[in-house]
C-alpha cells in the first residue's frame, strides 16, 4: 500500500509538472505573440501587487548601499548614511565638494533633474532635504553632530541649480548619541504594493509624529472613511494624467532599469523593488531590454499599469500630507527633512509609505487636477502641499541600490 502511494504521488507530481510547464509555454507563446499585452499585467502592474521580495535585498539595504564603516574620513562616512534617503525616481541627484575630512558642500546634480515632471526642481530639493536628515542621523551614530548651513552662497533659481550649493555640511565631535530613528536607515523603504490591515488611527499617527518630531512642515493625516476614498481617487488621477503626457511618462522610461543595468547603474526604478519575480520578471525584463518607446507608451501597457495602480492606491490606510506656509527653496529642503524622518518613524512603528504626489507637480497638463486637489484640501497660495503619501502595512520587498559617495564627489 505504501509503495502504491509513493507511485501514485510520483505520477501525480509528474502530471502536475507537465501541466504547469504546458501552461507556462502556452502563456509565454501568447505573451510573446501579443507583444504589448504583456505589459498590461506586468509593467509596474502585477509586479507591484506582489508582497514577496526576491534575492538578497529583502532583509535590509546593506548589500545594495555603501557601507559607512568602509570610510575612514568622517565626512564620507556620514555621506554614506545620507545616500539611503528617499528621492524622486531614485535619481540620487546629489553631488559633493569635499572641503576637508569634516566638511562638504552639497549640490544638486543638474544632470539628473526630472525636467518633464519636476520642471522647477521642487521634488529634487525635497530629496535633498531627505539626504540631509539621514546625514544628520548617521553622524550621530558614530560620535558626531552635524551642522547644516542652508544655501551658503544665497538663494537661487532653476538656472543656477547645481551651480550654487544646497547646503554646507559640517561635523563636530559630540556625545549626543544615536537617535532612535537611526536603526531604520537601512530597513525603511518606499513601498509600492497593496496595503493591508486597518486604517491608520489618530493615536498611531500621533506616535509617529512624536518620534519624527517635524520641525518645519505641517503634517496632517486623512483617515476619515467618508473622505479618504475621494482623496485617493483624485490622487490616483494624477497618475492617469502623467501616463498620457508623453514627455512626463517617457521620463520614467529613461530612469527604468532591467537586468544587469540595475546593479551596474545603481540608480533609477525597476520591477524588482515592486516585488516582481520568476517568469513574470524574466519575461518583462526581456521585453523591456533596450527600453523600447513603443512598448512603454502602448495603450495596453498604460491601461494595465493604471488598473494595478488604482488597486494599490485604493488599498491605502490613510493619506499623509506635508504642507508649508510658503513655497520656496528652503521650504522644499526642510520639508524633505521632515518627510524622511516621518518615514523612518512610520517604519519603526510597523507602517510603510509611498508617495502619491503626481497631482502636486507643476507641468501644464497637471494644472487642472492640481487646482482641483488644492480646492479639495482648502489650500490657498502661497501655502503649498509639498508631499502627499499613502500609508499602511505591507511585507517588505527588495531594496533599491545606491551609488558610492566617491562617485558623487566633484573637484570644481
Amino acid at each position: 500500500m505504501r509503495r502504491f502511494r509513493r507511485f501514485y504521488a510520483f505520477i501525480l507530481c509528474n502530471y502536475q509538472a507537465k501541466t504547469q510547464n504546458k501552461i507556462i509555454m502556452e502563456r509565454r507563446k501568447f505573451l510573446l505573440a501579443s507583444g504589448t499585452v504583456v505589459t498590461a499585467a506586468m509593467l509596474f502592474g502585477a509586479a507591484g501587487v506582489a508582497e514577496i521580495g526576491t534575492g538578497d535585498g529583502i532583509k535590509d539595504a546593506k548589500g545594495r548601499r555603501p557601507d559607512p564603516d568602509q570610510f575612514h574620513e568622517p565626512i564620507l562616512r556620514a555621506l554614506a548614511f545620507g545616500l539611503n534617503a528617499p528621492n524622486p525616481h531614485n535619481t540620487q541627484a546629489w553631488k559633493f565638494k569635499i572641503v576637508n575630512e569634516m566638511e562638504a558642500l552639497f549640490y544638486v546634480d543638474e544632470k539628473r533633474l526630472l525636467v518633464a515632471t519636476d520642471p522647477i526642481a521642487r521634488q529634487i530639493h525635497i530629496g535633498c532635504g531627505g539626504f540631509i536628515a539621514l546625514f544628520q542621523l548617521g553622524a550621530g551614530s558614530f560620535g558626531y553632530s552635524a551642522t547644516v548651513e542652508y544655501l551658503p552662497e544665497g538663494d537661487y533659481g532653476f538656472p543656477e541649480t547645481g551651480k550654487k550649493p544646497v547646503a554646507k555640511l559640517s561635523l563636530q565631535k559630540s556625545d549626543i548619541g544615536k537617535d532612535v530613528l537611526t536603526k531604520q536607515i537601512f530597513t525603511r523603504q518606499t513601498t509600492r504594493s497593496v496595503y493591508h490591515g486597518n486604517l491608520l488611527t489618530d493615536d498611531e499617527f500621533k506616535k509617529i509624529i512624536s518620534l519624527s518630531k517635524p520641525e518645519y512642515a505641517s503634517v496632517e493625516l486623512i483617515n476619515d472613511p467618508q473622505k479618504l476614498p475621494s482623496v485617493l481617487e483624485l490622487l490616483y488621477k494624477g497618475m492617469e494624467v502623467e501616463c498620457y503626457d508623453w514627455n512626463a511618462y517617457d521620463e520614467s522610461r529613461k530612469w527604468f532599469r532591467v537586468k544587469d543595468d540595475i546593479a551596474a547603474k545603481r540608480d533609477g526604478i525597476n520591477l524588482r523593488v515592486g516585488g516582481s519575480s520568476g517568469f513574470n520578471l524574466w519575461l518583462s525584463e526581456t521585453l523591456l531590454k533596450g527600453y523600447p518607446k513603443k512598448l512603454w507608451h502602448s495603450e495596453y501597457a498604460i491601461k494595465g499599469l493604471l488598473k494595478e495602480h488604482h488597486e494599490k492606491v485604493m488599498s491605502s490606510k490613510g493619506v499623509v500630507v506635508f504642507k508649508t506656509n510658503s513655497n520656496n527653496l528652503i521650504d522644499w529642503i526642510k520639508c524633505g527633512q521632515d518627510y524622511a524622518r516621518f518615514q523612518l518613524a512610520a517604519y519603526d512603528q510597523g507602517f510603510c509609505m509611498g508617495p502619491l504626489s503626481q497631482v502636486l507637480q507643476e507641468y501644464p497638463s497637471m494644472k487642472k487636477l492640481y487646482d482641483e486637489f488644492n480646492k479639495m484640501m482648502n489650500l490657498e497660495e502661497p501655502a503649498k502641499i509639498q508631499m502627499a503619501v499613502r500609508i499602511g502595512r505591507s511585507a517588505p520587498l527588495e531594496y533599491s541600490y545606491r551609488r558610492n559617495p566617491n562617485d558623487l564627489i566633484i573637484t570644481s
